[in-house]
């Protein structure tokens, strides 16, 4: 049965929900402060975030910073049927997630925890994978309409489990896009051509989803029009790496990566495709590309 479905922030990841929502045959309503994102994502728009709570069954939340996190929160939780669902796409420390949990239960709301794997291509494409914690019931109201812009949805248990699960993959691939850089970066300097060297590694045990995403990057060393910007991982890594900490948990080859990370952002490199790890790599080694 289609529902009224609002989206809240219409960027990378929440555009290509609204759009694969819309063609399901669901209504959807959206806010971004980039008010042209709402029509390029065939949105009904509403005037705020409070407004799109009201209006709908289902909300998803997809904004890129803790502050307006909170914030979206907070209106929602203002003006919130009761029995609204909210889906929360969003990768940010666990205990900012239970305080939502708690706010929007107080205005009669359910808050589940949806993080999903992939990048604005899978987006589009409707092919993300998701996983949900929460409550079951609440869940299951809402299901056929997560999975209208996934190729899969997994219930994972209580609120919480998802996020950690993030979390543990997220580490996973900021060292996966480390070592795919470097094993260009070498390529490169032994003189192999980057497109055999691309479709070696396909067909060997080396290979890995996040080459597949990457590689034309790599190889091009063309890092606009990014699939998922650098500055997204930046904000991940310090969450990952708290989480950790609180844990006491070691995490050698990710606090390896940690560096690089760090002197991507001093230079610049924020707004544009996570695969620019190489083009850093190569200055801090003193190869960058066309240097004989």
């Amino acid at each position: 049965m289609p529902l009224d479905v609002g989206v809240i922030g219409l960027g990378n990841i929440g555009g290509g929900v609204a759009r694969n929502l819309t063609a399901a045959g669901h209504n959807v309503v959206g806010y971004d402060i980039e008010t042209s994102r709402i029509a390029a994502a065939g949105a009904t728009p509403a005037n705020d975030t409070g407004g799109v709570a009201a209006q709908s069954d289902l909300v998803m939340v997809a904004v890129a910073s803790l502050g307006a996190y909170q914030d979206t929160m907070a209106a929602i939780a203002a003006s919130a049927q009761d029995g609204l669902v909210v889906g929360d796409l969003c990768t940010f420390p666990i205990v900012a997630k239970e305080a939502a949990r708690v706010e929007l239960a107080g205005a009669g709301a359910t808050l589940l925890d949806c993080p999903v794997s992939g990048a604005r291509p899978q987006s589009q494409a409707g092919e993300l994978a998701m996983m949900v914690s929460g409550d079951e019931a609440a869940f299951r109201r809402v299901e056929d309409a997560l999975n209208a812009f996934c190729r899969s949805v997994h219930f994972v248990g209580e609120f919480g489990v998802s996020a950690k699960l993030k979390y543990a993959i997220n580490l996973m691939i900021s060292i996966h896009n480390m070592t795919c850089a470097e094993g260009f970066l070498f390529a490169r300097e032994a003189g192999i051509d980057l497109n055999l060297f691309a479709d070696m590694v396909r067909d060997s045990a080396a290979h890995c989803r996040i080459f597949d995403i990457r590689a034309e990057k790599w190889i091009s060393g063309d890092y606009d029009d990014p699939t998922a910007e650098l500055a997204i991982q930046l904000k991940d890594k310090d969450i990952i790496a708290d989480f950790a900490t609180s844990m006491d948990c070691p995490t050698p080859m990710f606090n390896t990566t940690l560096p690089y990370y760090t002197a991507a952002a001093s230079q610049g490199w924020t707004k544009k495709d996570a695969a620019c790890i190489l083009a850093v790599m190569e200055e801090m080694a003193g190869i960058p590309r066309g240097k004989v």
